[in-house]
This record gives structure tokens, sequence and C-alpha cells, in this order.
């Protein structure tokens, strides 16, 4: 069986300026998964910076000989990629779609080309379309969630051109637009917190506390497209991600695969336990600074309330494949903040915590789509796992700046460090903009024993770690030994 894992991007991308490097590799993983299953042949089809499946240096993509094919896709809209990966003549495409600055809408190009090689007959693990516009535009993510009942916090929409829309029509008197627009922001509680409607993550994100400022940022040069205000949730903030596997279009032969052959109407839904997430001085989760650990079921969070509403969210959705949801816990209930239908941030840690690799989990969605068994034997769709138990192994994501390969090798010797991602950007001028590495360790039940590693880590490189992010790190490790 020929097996695409295939994702795009929709800008120029100039691999001598920003590079990405993890340990283990990519090709160390995938080789790994290769070698597991040489009765199929892998092909991975993406673009540059191929987060989460190629590995590459200035000199462009590295080409390892580990028995995966490699594809570089030209950008040119969904019907040229589609065009593409049908050239591969694939049995099963599975979408692994990234991010990237300034619009967080790969995953939607993708689920677009997903749409054109299902009507090309191919089996395809993929967000729909429909699914990714939903939660690409923030404002219509906000009404998705209210009109289903999904606690959210209360948000005002503002439509940039209604909002000046008397500069363009001098016969207009008064904007009777904009004066609803600012009553209705009155009536929110303070303070809010203003985003774009399309960007990405919480960059651009700007925390108000007062109506006058509102006015302020609305009549600035920061204002230059649609805004959603909403009303800002104090308590903690998490993440986790959904994994929604299902089968092939039709139920076959049990005899033909050596196990049961699942129905595509039938989906097994994965709802992992949330992430704790650290915010900055303004009560954001920034991506460059979060710091992430968890699993967390403590008793003093409702998870199972959170696991229900999440299975409800990825039917109502129809999620096919892995996407992220960011949470707040505020005044004893769950609200969901933001939905991302891809890959994230936390997807090695949330690997991690199913006992498997993130190219391996891929790799299940694939062969469960085909109705092909897995390693483990038993149905298509394995058996769901005890994600939830009270003392599940624990992970902490933390960053370091950016540390030279030697360093890294370094890092990556210690037992409890499991993966390392390290991201450059030749062409910053701020030390903030140069990049940083980020490290996941841990893998014990016991709150301790990852103290004990965040105090070795200090010990053994004092002069590479960030004290602020471990600083913050053993705060919310504090929180885990007082349960």
């Amino acid at each position: 069986m020929r097996i695409v894992f295939y994702s795009s991007c929709s800008n120029y991308f100039d691999p001598k300026i920003v590079h990405i490097k993890t340990l283990p590799s990519w090709a160390q993983e995938w080789g790994r998964v290769a070698a597991a299953f040489p009765q199929h042949q892998f092909i991975i089809a993406t673009m540059l910076p191929a987060m989460f499946l190629l590995d590459y240096d200035k000199d462009g993509v590295l080409r390892p000989d580990d028995g995966i094919e490699r594809v570089a896709l030209k950008g040119g809209g969904a019907e040229k990629i589609a065009e593409q990966i049908l050239a591969l003549k694939p049995d099963v495409a599975v979408a692994a779609s990234f991010w990237i600055t300034p619009y967080d809408w790969l995953g939607l190009q993708d689920a677009m080309v997903a749409d054109i090689l299902r009507s090309a007959g191919v089996r395809v693990v993929s967000h729909r379309a429909d699914t990714q516009a939903v939660c690409f535009d923030k404002a219509r993510t906000h009404d998705f969630l209210e009109r289903n009942g999904f606690a959210c916090a209360k948000a005002v929409y503002v439509d940039y051109d209604l909002f000046w829309a008397e500069r363009k029509k001098p016969e207009a008197r008064d904007n009777v637009y904009r004066e609803y627009i600012l009553r209705q922001i009155e009536r929110l509680s303070f303070p809010v917190i203003i985003k774009d409607t399309v960007g990405l993550s919480s960059y651009g994100m700007e925390v108000v506390h007062t109506m006058g400022q509102v006015r302020n940022y609305l009549e600035s040069k920061k204002f230059n497209s649609n805004r959603l205000v909403e009303e800002f949730l104090d308590g903690p903030q998490f993440g986790t991600e959904v994994h929604v596997t299902k089968g092939a279009p039709q139920a076959q032969d049990a005899g033909a695969a050596g196990g049961i052959m699942v129905n595509q109407d039938c989906a097994a839904i994965d709802v992992f336990p949330p992430l704790l997430y650290s915010v900055n001085q303004y009560g954001i989760c920034s991506p460059k600074q979060s710091v992430k650990l968890g699993p967390l079921t403590l008793r003093q969070f409702d998870c199972a309330e959170l696991k229900s509403e999440l299975e409800r969210l990825a039917r109502l959705l129809d999620f096919e494949g892995i996407a992220q949801v960011d949470l707040v816990f505020h005044k004893g209930k769950w609200h969901i903040i933001e939905i991302n239908p891809r890959l994230s941030g936390s997807s090695a840690a949330i690997a991690l915590i199913k006992g498997k690799t993130l190219p391996r989990i891929l790799t299940d969605f694939a062969l469960a789509a085909a109705g092909v068994q897995g390693l483990e034997g038993g149905a298509t769709v394995p058996p769901k796992e005890n994600l939830w138990q009270e003392n599940p192994p624990l992970y902490l994501n933390i960053k370091f700046p950016n540390l030279t390969p030697e360093q890294m090798k370094a890092l990556y010797a210690l037992p409890y460090v499991h993966y390392l991602c390290q991201t450059d950007n030749d062409a910053a001028k701020q030390r903030r903009e140069m990049g940083f590495c980020e490290i996941l360790i841990g893998g014990s039940p016991d709150p301790n024993r990852l103290c004990e590693q965040l105090e070795e880590i200090e010990k053994k490189f004092p002069d590479i770690i960030e004290p602020a992010f471990f600083d913050t790190a053993k705060k919310m490790t504090a929180l885990l030994l007082k349960k």
C-alpha cells in the first residue's frame, strides 16, 4: 500500500534564513516507521518548513537512505497541489498540517486538497474544509461555540470596513454601526482581549482594561482589519488535542486483513487530558514563552465534563485526524478559547502521553483509514487507552535560548530528555525573534521526579538555561506537589 503524508505552505520560505532542527531527527523517526511496516511504501510530500515531516538545512531538504520517498511540492493552490499528490498514486493520504505566520490557514488549504483527493477515489485522513473554515476565523469559531452551547467568553465582532464606513461614503453623516459596536463593547465585563479574527495563535492580541483604551485602540494604526473583542477570562490556561480515527469506507470481510473492519461512520474519539500552559504578564499564553506541563487530572478540575464536551465538539465539527484546543478553567468551569484542527506545539508531548511517536500516530491513522491492522493486533481502531488515570506519566515542555549542536546533543543524552526542537531565524534583529530551543522532559508519574530532573539540568547546564522559564516550571510543578 502506498501511503502519502502531505502538508502545504502558502508562504515563500527561505531555508537559508530560517532553520528548524530536531532531536531525534524526523528521518530517524520516520525510518523507524518504515522499518516496522516494510510491506507498505511511505511517501512524504510537503513544502518547507515541512514541520513534523522533513529535516532540512541551508541547502534544502536532507534525503537520508531510510526507505522513505520525499517529494517537494510546489504551490499554486489546492488544485495544483492535489495533482502533484495524485501523480504519486496514493492508496491513502494523511494531512499533517502545520502553521506559519501571518495566517493560520494551512489546514484549510490541506483540507481543500483532501476534498480533491477524495473525489479522485483516494482515502484521505483530513478534517473537512468547512471544519477548517469555521476554526480559521475566530469570529466564526465564537459563533459556532455560542450556538452549540459551549462555554466561551462573551465577545463583540468588529467589522473594520463598517467601523470606518463614512470614510468611503461622504454622504454618510453618522456611523450608526460604530455607535452600535461601541455600545455593545461597553456592556462587556472588563478587562477585554482584542484579537485579530484570522491571526496566528496569540500574536497581536492586546489586553485592555477600560473603554477609553478600547476607543484608543480602535482609532490607532493597530486596528487595520476585523477584530474580536472578548471578555478576559481569568484562570489557569490549558491546551489539549483530540484525535479522531475513522475506519475504512465500507465494512469488509475480517479475514482480508486479519482483523475486524470498521465502518466509515464509526469514529474512535481520543480526548487527551489537558496540559497546563504558563501565561505572560498580560495573562496571555505566548507560543514563544509558554511552559507546558501535563497531563493534569487534578481533582479541582472537572475533567469528566471536559472530556465529554470535547467529544461533543469533535462530533459536531466532524473531526478526522488531530485537532488542538485551547482552554481556560474560569470560575469552576471549562471554557474553550480557540480550536486548531492541525498539528500543534503540544503534539510531541501528546504523542509521548499516548506512548508513541508522532510519525507512528499518523501512520496509525493511515492504516485505520485503509482497514489495515497495525502492530498491536485486534481491531483496526485500537481500544481506548486509560489516559485519564489518576497518576499519568508527566511531561514538561520548557524553552532554552538558541543552543549549539553540541549543547543540544548533551541535553538529548540525558535519559529523561525525549525531544528537542530548535528554531533559528538568521534575519531576526531582536533577541526574542531569533528563535529558541524547546525540550521535552519527564516520563514518571511522580512530580518529585520531574522536579529532580529540572534541578539536575540546572546544575549541569547553568550557562545555557533561561532562569525565567525554569522559575515558571518550578512554580507549575509545585501545583502537583500540593494535590
